[in-house]
């Protein structure tokens, strides 16, 4: 399936520095080479570039001992930190989210993101995203480069939910940003469980308060990695 040009936005915000990622203060790739054949050539290192496929949620403990991530269709708090993470990490990458996430959202595609909707109805439309029949149609859409560029760097992919979505990609995706609040909520969609055999905490942030949201006590951030073969214990 080929990406609608007509569905993508027409700004995107420069995408943020993280994890060692090239920031304000460096210079562009293009400053560093003198033609347009040469930047052709160059690949950085011996290993082709590839493609990160990351989960993103925030989960918090429910009354039954379980992670929760959402309720009712909504989250169960409010967090204006996370908010801001989250748009931080996925700006000018492409998203992948199930029907139920996107009627969540009120139906509107995340600004300066290409927005990609998983739904098994073939004649579901989705106004402002793409609409792929099947997880594995959404990755192939998020991977293709649109033709003339429309500046989103499909280096990384980002899923963002639901349930159903995060189970059909997990094994397909190479790294989970996870918010981790700690309070107690009600919840009726659950957070994947990332075992200690195939999944290896990476990064793991401080405790922090939240400015000014009183009903989560405080949270923080976590990145696991999915374990390569190699790296696993005999």
């Amino acid at each position: 399936m080929e990406h609608d040009s007509h569905n993508r936005t027409d700004h995107h915000e420069p995408k943020p520095g993280f994890s060692g990622r090239m920031s304000d203060g460096h210079r562009d790739d293009d400053d560093l080479f003198e033609d347009e054949e040469e930047y052709d050539e160059f690949d950085g290192d011996d290993e082709p570039k590839r493609t990160w496929v990351n989960l993103i949620w925030a989960q918090a403990h429910t009354p039954n001992g379980t992670e929760g991530i959402g309720n009712g269709g909504k989250m169960p708090w409010h967090l204006a930190e996370d908010m801001k993470h989250f748009k931080a990490l996925t700006v000018s990458h492409p998203v992948i989210m199930g029907r139920k996430t996107w009627e969540s959202m009120g139906c509107k595609p995340l600004p300066n993101r290409d927005n990609i909707v998983i739904s098994s109805d073939p004649n579901y439309r989705a106004p402002g995203a793409t609409v792929a029949t099947n997880p594995e149609g959404a990755l192939e859409i998020a991977s293709q480069a649109a033709i003339p560029d429309d500046g989103m760097d499909h280096s990384e992919i980002w899923i963002i939910g639901g349930a159903q979505v995060f189970r059909e990609l997990k094994d397909e995706a190479d790294r989970a940003y996870v918010t981790q609040i700690d309070g107690t909520y009600d919840a009726d969609v659950y957070a994947p469980v990332l075992n200690d055999d195939d999944w290896r905490l990476e990064e793991e942030s401080p405790w922090m308060t939240p400015a000014k949201d009183v009903d989560v006590p405080r949270f923080r951030y976590l990145v696991y990695r999915k374990v390569e073969d190699e790296d696993r214990d005999d």
